[in-house]
């Protein structure tokens, strides 16, 4: 359940938490995370995450932002998310056309989900995942979630976000629209244009065999949470004890009804040999 802000929060405070869980697994040594889910101003919580150890020792995370009316989002983010684990479960990718199809197949899932009456849901989610092991670092990407890396205390945003947007810079690039037609449409850029359940992805960012050194953070979000803060906020943020809870509250609070969900996790690699190395298990945020 989301840690909830706003009326509920009055009524019933809870502050954000993790669980302490097992040491970290071998060939993981030294690596934490932690997560945080806010419902903001809405009344529904539509981004979906979950982070674990597969059978063969690789931590998986993923986060899913979903998209649609009622609780469509929200079925269409756990069907997503489910479907992304379950899928690396049965045959953990390797390669990057692996995880494409992983990508295609959830695409079809979100796609096929119907809601009352048998009629189609018309729901949509995104979806951000990475999966760190003995072969580094591998990362997916569909939508307008983010995934970044935090590296000698700079964030640097690893996936395109999939909208209007970059189609249109690539028309212009390509010499397909004039500067004008571009600052025109460009008030529309935000509209997704490939995510899942859209029944045939267009976009699709992938990278594998990534190098991944101490002292690095990852971050998965959703836009919700990387609307919230600037870049000085951010890198001052994963370079600090990451306290995502006391970083993001108050911006909430000041956006009032217009926040959107507010999603994150956070994969540490500890710097030195003196900090302690601990896995969390996912806990009730």
């Amino acid at each position: 359940m989301g840690l909830r802000f706003g009326k509920a929060a009055k009524r019933q405070p809870a502050p954000a938490q993790t669980n302490p869980g097992p040491a970290a697994p071998a060939g993981l040594p030294g690596v934490t995370v932690c997560a945080i889910s806010l419902l903001g101003g809405r009344k529904t919580q539509q981004d979906v995450l979950d982070y674990r150890l597969l059978p063969g020792g690789t931590l998986a995370a993923a986060l899913c932002d979903g998209m649609g009316g009622l609780n469509g989002g929200e079925q269409a983010a756990r069907t997503a998310c489910d479907g992304f684990f379950a899928a690396c479960g049965t045959a953990e990718p390797r390669t990057a056309e692996e995880f494409r199809q992983i990508a295609r197949q959830l695409d079809c899932r979100v796609a096929a989900l119907r809601g009352a009456h048998g009629r189609p849901l018309e729901g949509g989610s995104t979806l951000v995942a990475a999966l760190l092991g003995r072969g580094g670092l591998a990362w997916l990407a569909v939508g307008d979630s983010r995934i970044g890396l935090w590296r000698g205390g700079t964030l640097r945003w690893l996936n395109r976000l999939h909208n209007y947007r970059l189609e249109l810079e690539e028309a212009l690039r390509a010499g397909e629209l004039s500067r004008d037609e571009y600052e025109n449409e460009l008030p529309r850029g935000q509209a997704l244009v490939s995510y899942l359940g859209c029944g045939g992805l267009k976009y699709v960012d992938v990278r594998t065999g990534l190098d991944w050194r101490p002292g690095d953070r990852l971050l998965l979000c959703s836009d919700g949470f990387a609307d919230l803060l600037p870049s000085p906020a951010l890198d001052a943020l994963l370079g600090g004890e990451t306290d995502l809870a006391a970083a993001v509250l108050p911006r909430l609070e000041e956006k009032g009804k217009s926040a959107d969900n507010a999603s994150a996790i956070v994969i540490r690699c500890l710097d030195t040999d003196s900090e302690r190395s601990e896995y969390h298990e996912p806990g009730t945020l």
